[in-house]
């Protein structure tokens, strides 16, 4: 079997399809990445550029917070996912996917679910594909792919692909929204590129240790430096992750007790840490559940407000919204960094739900098994 697993060039449109990825090369299938070439050195298996050389995802999103900051209270969240997803990423994508599977001839296409353009190249050249949900199917995402469907004069929405992967577990679903196609759930796996754990991390502790991250389009120099002067001050060691477009030294002056890093293998890392204080990404949010921490949610956009309203309902974190008064950050942690937080309980008894998941092996062999039968 050979499977094409198409994504968007971003790392949280990217790195949730490289579970399954390796589980489909454990059951002997010839796996090749389609995305932005920029990540082809970063991913375990060969890839292919997956959209036009010159164009970048934060192109689109550069284009959506232009837009929305001129549309002001008059932009909608529906309406925002059909423009970034629909209009300013497909016609990027779809050409060149279409060269790629013409070239490839696979006999599957595995598509992240925001990556449009690669649905209807899937669609266009008859060959089989799934769906793999990188946020919560909420009723906006049934409207994109109506939309898409009568692109390429699809029937239904539900003939763009034979299932929907899902990795959210209950406690993330949208109970709201039906998908178009069959579900098969698939446990959330944290991937980062292999990379050494900071030297300190691996030290006898000192102090309870945070773990800062904005992700890789929602940080910002001064948002970063706050959090990072606020946790500090709270008596623990910091380890801030800037991301690929904050250079630490923009940071300036901190204490001791924080530590830079522009990049860092976070799968690798989690389990030598206390808290998590992120932006609410959904890889974050499993990621530090599937260790058993607590998190400190500061959601900023797309799917963030959502996870944290239902993490927090689940016990497992405290919101910081924006505009929260300062010291807000250093109050959390000084509470969730005590070994009897009841919200560290909670990430413990949520990570069990997502342990309890089928596994990307078990999704792997589920998907050989399907390609032995008719569509």
């Amino acid at each position: 079997m050979k499977v094409v697993l198409a994504s968007l060039p971003a790392f949280g449109h990217l790195y949730p399809l490289v579970p399954l990825a390796l589980a489909l090369e454990r059951t002997g299938a010839e796996v090749v990445f389609a995305t932005g070439e920029e990540f082809a050195s970063r991913l375990p298996a060969r890839a292919v550029p997956g959209a036009e050389e010159s164009w970048s995802f934060s192109d689109a999103t550069s284009e959506i917070a232009r837009r929305v900051e001129h549309l002001g209270k008059a932009a909608s969240d529906e309406g925002l996912g059909q423009t970034l997803f629909v209009e300013l990423c497909a016609p990027h994508v779809v050409d060149v996917m279409t060269g790629v599977l013409e070239r490839e001839r696979p006999d599957l296409v595995v598509f992240e679910q925001s990556n449009v353009g690669a649905a209807m190249a899937a669609h266009t050249t008859g060959i089989r594909a799934f769906c793999l949900a990188i946020v919560g199917w909420g009723r906006q995402w049934s409207t994109i792919y109506e939309t898409v469907a009568a692109m390429v004069h699809a029937p239904v929405a539900g003939a763009l692909a034979e299932g929907l992967i899902d990795p959210h577990p209950p406690f993330l679903a949208d109970v709201d929204a039906t998908p178009p196609f069959p579900t098969m759930a698939m446990r959330p796996t944290a991937w980062s590129p292999d990379g050494p754990v900071q030297p300190w991390l691996l030290e006898p502790r000192r102090a309870p240790r945070v773990y800062l991250t904005m992700g890789t389009v929602f940080g910002s120099v001064d948002l970063l430096r706050a959090a990072a002067l606020e946790i500090a001050g709270s008596g623990c060691d910091v380890l801030v992750a800037t991301g690929p477009g904050i250079e630490p030294s923009a940071l300036g002056d901190l204490p001791a007790a924080v530590h830079l890093e522009q990049e860092v293998p976070q799968a690798h890392l989690l389990p030598h840490v206390d808290l998590v204080v992120h932006h609410g990404g959904t890889g974050t949010v499993i990621g530090s559940l599937a260790n058993g921490l607590p998190q400190i949610v500061m959601p900023q956009g797309a799917d963030q407000f959502w996870n944290a309203d239902h993490l927090a309902a689940a016990g497992a974190c405290r919101i910081v919204p924006p505009g929260a008064p300062p010291g807000s950050i250093a109050a959390a942690a000084t509470a969730l960094t005590t070994q009897h937080a009841p919200e560290r309980e909670a990430a413990r008894r949520l990570g069990a739900v997502i342990a309890a998941m089928p596994s990307p092996d078990a999704v792997a062999q589920q998907l050989q098994a399907t390609l032995t039968q008719p569509r």
